[in-house]
């Protein structure tokens, strides 16, 4: 498969002119066959000022991928299901009646999950996760996306544990990721923990990582220190290649 990308649509920090920051996040997943929004931020009109200036128009979007409920994380739906209805969003199970109320209200096709489960070409939900990470058990879902590297992990903010996440997506699909990217919800970890989750990264085999978002910046300078190169920059407007 060629020509795999994740664009950076909605982040705490803004990576090019014009594209605004805001607490959250939001990223589109392209490749051949998909263009998946997993995510949409917390604020709709930043998401919907963010997609034109990045040329993402939301009737070309074929579904939305939604990690956990926190409205970081949902904030921006409405930007996209005004003008893209006829759309598939994915979510678990443990989302509130009244968010999946809400999407089918705009006509869209509400696809709950809980197993992992193949959603489009190359792209699989690791399924609920619920874990345990700091004491904070809120259910989330992260996304494998299949490249001829290996695999891409994409994690929302990672609340059951972003080791747990990339355990569970290396089990799905028997292989090292090539990247794991997204938060990481390391903003409020000791430097001991984070060495733990970084040794966990390494004993997973973990390739490249992309932290930004729910991270915190001791945690990425630290991962920045341990990958070298293989930490990408990760922010607003950033289009990596996957």
């Amino acid at each position: 498969m060629s020509k795999v990308s994740l664009t950076d649509i909605y982040d705490n920090v803004s990576l090019k002119s014009g594209i605004i920051p805001g607490w959250g996040f939001s990223a589109l997943l392209s490749g051949p066959g998909f263009d998946l929004l997993f995510d949409t931020g917390a604020d709709v009109n930043i998401l919907k000022g963010n997609m034109e200036l990045l040329e993402i128009p939301p009737e070309n979007i074929d579904g939305i991928f939604l990690s956990h409920p926190h409205c970081d994380h949902v904030g921006g739906l409405s930007a996209v299901l005004r003008k893209n209805s006829e759309l598939k969003v994915y979510l678990t199970k443990s989302f509130p009646g009244e968010l999946k109320d809400k999407i089918e209200d705009y006509g869209a096709e509400l696809v709950e999950l809980y197993e992992p489960e193949k959603i489009l070409p190359n792209l699989f939900s690791t399924g609920e996760i619920k874990g345990s990470y700091r004491g904070n058990s809120l259910p989330e879902q992260s996304l494998i996306l299949s490249t001829a590297r290996g695999s891409v992990v994409v994690s929302g903010c990672a609340h059951p544990g972003i080791s747990v996440i990339v355990k569970k997506a290396q089990e799905i699909t028997g292989e090292s990721p090539h990247l794991v990217a997204g938060g990481f919800h390391l903003g409020s970890s000791n430097p001991e923990e984070i060495k733990r989750v970084i040794k966990e990264f390494r004993s997973c085999s973990v390739e490249k990582l992309a932290p930004t978002h729910c991270t915190g910046e001791r945690a990425t300078e630290m991962i920045r220190d341990a990958y070298g190169e293989n930490c990408l920059e990760l922010g607003a407007g950033k289009v990596l290649a996957v």
